[in-house]
Formats: C-alpha cells, structure tokens, sequence
C-alpha cells in the first residue's frame, strides 16, 4: 500500500467520524474491513512505518507540552492521533512540531484506539492476529533528548500556547 492509499483510508475514516475524534477509531475499522485482508496488512505496515518517521524527541517534546506531560506509551497514542489527523498536519509536525500551536486545544491529544483498528478489522474479517513489528514500540527517537527547562527555546510557540507562565 503506497503512502497516498493509506492517507486516502484516513481521510475517509476521518470524514465518516463527523468531526468525532472518538469516532475515528471505528470509522478507520469500518474503512478497513471493506478490504482484502492483505491490504488490512498493507495498512498496518504503513501505519508503523510513519509511527517511526514521527518518532523524533522534539515531536515528544510537542506532545509533553500539549497533554502536560508524555509517557513513552503517550507518546505513541499521540503519534496515532497525529497519523489520524490526515497528512498535511503529519508532515507539517514531522517538519516543524512548534506548527501544532496552531492545532485547536482539547483536553487531550492522543487516541490509542485507532493504532489498533487495523488490528480488529483484520481479526473480524476472518484473517486472525495481524502481524506487526514489535520494533516499533522499541524503537529509540531521533534527535536531541531534552529537558523539561529546554522546552521554552525548543518550542516556543507551543509552550506561549500551553505554558504561558514558562514566558512570564
């Protein structure tokens, strides 16, 4: 599955969630399930593979700022939400994360369960567990590590948005 299918299948179950993002889960499952089950495959690697390209300390360090805090399991659910925002908003982050103090607040930024619809597309249609690279979740980030005092200068749009005191 090439990069412009699996944002298409995004996009789609973006669009059937009706600005739900609790809803994007099930619409991504109900996206996936119309598939072959290679292609629910297909998905799922391409899924990990931009969850690698996201996995950088500066996008957790967007991801700390945004949800005030971020666990390495955090990270990851934050890195699912991104994917399900749809490609313009991925690559803009992978570019740029101090771009996701343009993103609406909420009360949080992470969605867990749509990492896994593939995973439960796959299993209704029939096909069993999925396969899936468990390197993904070991996978070390790239870039500088930082500390919580560096967030200020790393980020600084994004923590005048969510930690105005650090600019005070």
């Amino acid at each position: 599955m090439d990069e412009h299918q699996f944002w298409t299948l995004v996009d789609e179950a973006k669009a059937r969630s009706a600005g739900q993002l609790d809803h994007r889960p099930a619409a991504l499952e109900a996206v996936l399930s119309t598939l072959p089950l290679e292609s629910i495959q297909a998905f799922q690697r391409r899924h990990e593979q931009l969850l690698i390209k996201a996995n950088s300390w500066k996008l957790w360090a967007a991801a700390h700022i945004m949800n005030g805090g971020c666990s390495d399991d955090g990270f990851r659910y934050f890195r699912d939400w991104l994917i399900s925002e749809g490609k313009a908003l991925f690559e803009r982050a992978i570019a740029d994360p101090d771009s996701l103090s343009a993103v609406p607040r909420r009360e949080y930024f992470d969605l867990e369960s749509f990492g896994y619809a593939a995973l439960r597309a796959h299993e209704k249609k029939g096909g069993g567990e999925l396969e899936r690279d468990f390197q993904v979740e070991m996978a070390q980030p790239t870039g500088e590590e930082w500390q919580e005092s560096d967030l200020p200068t790393l980020l600084p749009k994004l923590s005048a948005r969510y930690q105005p005191q650090a600019h005070q």
